[in-house]
């Protein structure tokens, strides 16, 4: 399960051809974003014309999503609620990260201590 905050790595940024239609901005494999929100949404819709060829969603899979940080998406133009289009949670995993500084300590010249921090992301 997803939280808010919690640091995310995408895994599938493999997208149906409909998708770059509505989408302002998708998520890359082996990207690391931070999620912003996780609710419930529908995914893997089957659309049909209507007398007026106009698209409408018949039918869609429930599923959880995920808001992203680093991505703002328009409002699903196919829902009766405002809703921001997410992304399917199975796209993503936890990003595995130690959250603590890391420190090493490195020995320069003759005795001289020099701290040298390491970063992990």
């Amino acid at each position: 399960m997803f939280q808010t905050g919690q640091r995310v790595v995408c895994i599938d940024d493999r997208f149906d051809p409909w998708v770059y239609d509505l989408y302002k901005s998708l998520p890359r494999k082996n990207g690391v974003y931070t999620v912003r929100a996780v609710g419930v949404g529908r995914s893997n819709p089957t659309f049909a014309l209507d007398e007026d060829a106009r698209l409408h969603v018949t039918g869609a899979d429930p599923d959880l999503l995920l808001l992203l940080e680093e991505l703002h998406n328009p409002d699903d133009p196919h829902s009766s609620i405002q809703q921001e289009l997410g992304f399917r949670a199975e796209r993503f995993a936890p990003l595995e990260e130690d959250l603590e500084e890391a420190e090493e300590y490195a020995y320069v010249g003759a005795g001289a201590e020099v701290e040298v921090k390491i970063w992990k992301d």
